[in-house]
């Protein structure tokens, strides 16, 4: 394999509007599914059973209809969403309040 041969393992194109409205609509049905057996993190090795139990063919479909890469970003920044949420509230209900002003980034 030389430098300049193309792996065909790997897709060439991303993925067209129709693709990834059905790899959205799947990975919508997955997580209705997570939240109503109140699953946080679907990635950890414990949940997997009760994930598969559960959830199982949402996460099948989830898994077909989108790229392997989407599939574990979007796993994963649920996630880290749900666990900034309850930082922030739990932040909240202890009195902490926003800043007064905005930090800019640099």
């Amino acid at each position: 394999m030389g430098f300049f041969s193309k792996d065909e393992s790997t897709p060439s194109l991303p993925p067209n509007k129709t693709k990834r409205k059905e790899c959205w609509d799947a990975r919508d049905k997955f997580f209705e599914c997570l939240t109503s057996n109140n699953i946080d993190n679907s990635l950890d090795p414990k949940e997997m059973s009760n994930v598969e139990s559960n959830c199982g063919q949402f996460r099948t479909d989830f898994k077909n209809k989108c790229v392997a890469s989407w599939f574990q970003y979007f796993q994963e920044k649920r996630y880290n969403d749900l666990t900034r949420q309850r930082y922030i509230a739990k932040l909240e209900a202890e009195g902490a309040q926003p800043l007064p002003f905005k930090i800019s980034k640099q």
